[in-house]
Parts: C-alpha cells; structure tokens; sequence
C-alpha cells in the first residue's frame, strides 16, 4: 500500500469513524465525529511497534521471517499539530504544524521542510484535518448496514483504481468508534486488516492498541502497534511543534 492512499485511508477512516446509525445523514455523522473529537485538545503516547514480515522483492531471495521493533513518543494537538520522535532502532523527529512538515535527525540537526498545501488540495493531509465530507463523496459511493453490534460503512471508489476496490469500517455501537477496517483490491481480494482496540481516559474512548496484517504478492507483513502511558488535555505548548 503506498503512502497517499494509506494517508487517505486513515484520513478516511476519522471522517466515518464515531458514528454509523443507518437512519442518520453523513452530516449528522461527520457532526458526532467533531464533537467526539473537541474532547480531545492534546494527547500524549508513548508507542511500541512490532513488524514481522516475509516480504521479498520480485527477483530477489526470500530471507525468510523478518523482525523488527519500534519505539516512539507522539504528541497532537488540535486538528493540525503533530509531533513524533522516533527512538529505536532509529532516531528521528517529525512534526507537522499546519501546512508545514519537518523531519529532523536529532544527531546530526539537518532538517528537510515540506509543504503538505498540495497534497491538502488533492485529498490527501497529515493529522486529521483536510478532509470533508464533499471530498470523501467526491471520491467513494458509501453505504451503511449493521450486522450484528457494529454498523459497517463500505466506501467503493467512484472511479476505477487498480489499488483499491472498496474499504469497510466497523463501528461499535457503544464506544461510536472503529474497531476494524478492511481494504480489497479491485479483484475483491483482501489486502489489508485493522483490528483497534481503546481505552477509557477521563470519559474519552482512546487507541489502546492497533493490529494490522498486510497481504501482497511479495508476502504478509504483520504490524502490531501498543499504546501505553497515554495523556489527554494536559496543555501541551505550540513550541513542541515548532517547524522553524
């Protein structure tokens, strides 16, 4: 899955991802999102990432199961403010602040801006800003059924992709959050699986846990993200996401 459409499929997934009810309109869907999300002013995580994978490029020798962990601190703040610190195995800052995005090496202090107003202006965003509701209509035909406790919002590209052929996101009806999203290519193959789970902090349902399994023709890639010490509200500073 390359970088734009992972960054679409997230930025996708936070514009449907609190509320399903089949009787309601997307708009009063997209408005249960926002007020779910102006719970959260800032937050805190500190996050261990554990990728095992058996992916071999074309041409070249299978070496059998990789492993590899990561570890990071993340702050947000707002819908456009983003930091992340790379600790292990390697070192390296991240910070989007707008339409501004740096990468640092915290060895050597070079630094490489970017600006993301194009991507914005194409669909795509960092963070979860940049996205609307005409947009995400621009793009997919959606429909919602429930199945059993969840209700499942499938998006199908308007448009023919040979990359994606349709995304569905399961929502849990008590938390009014996305518990699993499932992505098929054109061929209606499965391509890729996220299983989320959250915890309750000061009455706000947050990620506790996200477990992806990647399918491709180069192999499976298994991801295995955990949360811990995570903090909401507690002021974090404009100065942590400073870009200059």
């Amino acid at each position: 899955m390359n970088k734009k459409l992972a960054v679409f499929s997230f930025v996708l997934a936070l514009v449907l991802g609190l509320s399903a009810v089949a009787d309601l309109s997307l708009e009063e869907i997209i408005g249960k999102l926002q007020a779910n999300q102006s719970k959260i002013k800032d937050m805190y995580v500190e996050t261990l990432t554990t990728i095992n994978s058996n992916m071999s490029a074309p041409g070249q020798e299978n070496k059998g199961p990789q492993k590899m962990v990561q570890k990071s601190k993340m702050w947000t703040k707002g819908q456009d403010k983003a930091k992340i610190e790379m600790l292990s195995p390697n070192k390296q800052v991240t910070i989007t602040n707008g339409d501004k995005m740096v990468i640092i090496n915290p060895e050597t202090g070079q630094k490489m801006v970017q600006d993301l107003a194009k991507m914005r202006a194409q669909g795509m965003s960092s963070g979860n800003q940049g996205m609307n509701l005409d947009k995400v209509k621009e793009f997919f035909d959606l429909n919602v059924k429930q199945i059993g406790g969840q209700y499942v919002i499938t998006g199908v590209p308007k448009k023919a992709n040979q990359a994606l052929g349709k995304m569905e996101f399961y929502i849990d009806q008590e938390k009014w959050q996305t518990v699993k999203i499932m992505m098929y290519d054109a061929k209606g193959r499965l391509i890729n699986q996220s299983d989320i789970g959250y915890q309750e902090i000061d009455d706000v349902w947050v990620p506790a846990k996200n477990k992806s399994v990647m399918l491709t023709p180069m192999g499976k890639m298994d991801v295995e993200m955990e949360m811990s010490n995570v903090k909401i509200n507690q002021g974090i500073k404009d100065s942590e996401f400073r870009v200059e």
